[in-house]
């Protein structure tokens, strides 16, 4: 396994906030105010994110090097990476709890599925291919 894989899991922090922007945007009908205000509190989100997923990116940086070593079909380390990530952030989410729990929890697990399948030709180094 390719460990820019890994690195470029982060994307799913960049692109969550954005994703549950829309989300709650479509659901409450912002206005071109409201997505201004988002964006000024962007890098914010970002750093609160990356706080946040630190134990789940843990166990996540755990499973890939355990899957390193073994001789699993690159389908199922994908989707049990995958898997991980999106049962982290829903323990992390609902942990946080408030009234936007679900939409955030949902903006990055659809972020998080979008990014991993975004990168599929960077799991596997060049020579084990």
């Amino acid at each position: 396994m390719n460990w820019t894989f890994t690195g470029r899991r982060t994307f799913t922090l960049l692109c969550g906030p954005l994703i549950f922007a829309v989300i709650n945007g479509l659901n409450t009908n912002w206005s071109p105010n409201n997505y201004f205000d988002f964006f000024q509190l962007y890098p914010l989100t970002i750093l609160i994110g990356l706080l946040f997923s630190l134990p789940t990116y843990v166990f996540y940086i755990v499973l890939f090097t355990f899957f390193k070593n073994k001789k699993i079909k690159t389908i199922n380390e994908k989707t049990s990476l995958i898997i991980i990530v999106i049962i982290g952030i829903f323990i992390t989410t609902a942990l946080i709890n408030g009234t936007v729990w679900l939409d955030l929890a949902i903006s990055y697990s659809i972020s998080s599925i979008i990014t991993g399948l975004f990168f599929t030709q960077y799991f596997k180094d060049q020579e084990e291919s």
